[in-house]
């Protein structure tokens, strides 16, 4: 592919900003991908848990319900609930669970597990802790969604605007001010998502 961009006649400015906006991407692509999944995963979980007290309220045991709550899930999200399932049935964390998430639920599930009384209460206390926390997500991610998608969209003008000025004008005879203009953008945006971090939120 640089090649065929060496061939069309890219200046070499162009073709470098091109390798590194396509480094970055591959850079941060597995967490991003990570974010989303792990997004999935706390949506499902509800649900989940929904499924393991109708099954309790039958009259079945807590591991037989989880496994059959499990079972009904399909890809990604039932191969690791599996996984911390059998984890969980081994009674040891004999197999690695990669993800916070899961480990602090398989903790959840083990203390409920080794109780072996009131399971129904104790699975529905952790409904409503799940449910507590992803409402507050939810509302905190309504709130900076806004400032987060300016931030994108002033990203993206930024460097739609940078490769036009380097295409058109050259980088080495402007080097200094384009340098300059993207520390001067680079520190906007690490300030504002600084504050956003340091925002205080109540649940």
């Amino acid at each position: 592919m640089i090649a065929l961009i060496t061939l069309s006649g890219v200046s070499a400015p162009s073709l470098w900003l091109f390798i590194g906006i396509l480094l970055i991407t591959l850079k941060f692509f597995p967490d991003i991908l990570r974010f989303f999944l792990l997004r999935r995963l706390r949506t499902a979980l509800i649900p989940l848990l929904d499924s393991v007290i109708l099954s309790l309220q039958t009259g079945k045991s807590f591991r037989i319900s989880l496994l059959t709550a499990i079972e009904i899930q399909d890809g990604w999200i039932r191969h690791q609930m599996m996984e911390m399932y059998e984890s969980l049935a081994m009674s040891e964390n004999v197999i690695a669970v990669k993800s916070a998430l899961l480990k602090d639920l398989r903790q959840e599930f083990l203390e409920i597990d080794r109780s072996g009384t009131r399971c129904v209460e104790q699975v529905r206390a952790l409904r409503r802790e799940l449910k507590m926390l992803e409402d507050f997500r939810r509302r905190s991610g309504q709130v900076t969604q806004q400032l987060k998608m300016q931030a994108i969209i002033v990203t993206a003008l930024f460097l739609a605007l940078l490769t036009f000025v380097i295409t058109q004008f050259g980088f080495h005879q402007h080097r200094v001010l384009i340098l300059f203009s993207a520390l001067i953008f680079s520190g906007g945006l690490i300030f504002i998502f600084s504050v956003g971090r340091r925002m205080k939120w109540k649940v």
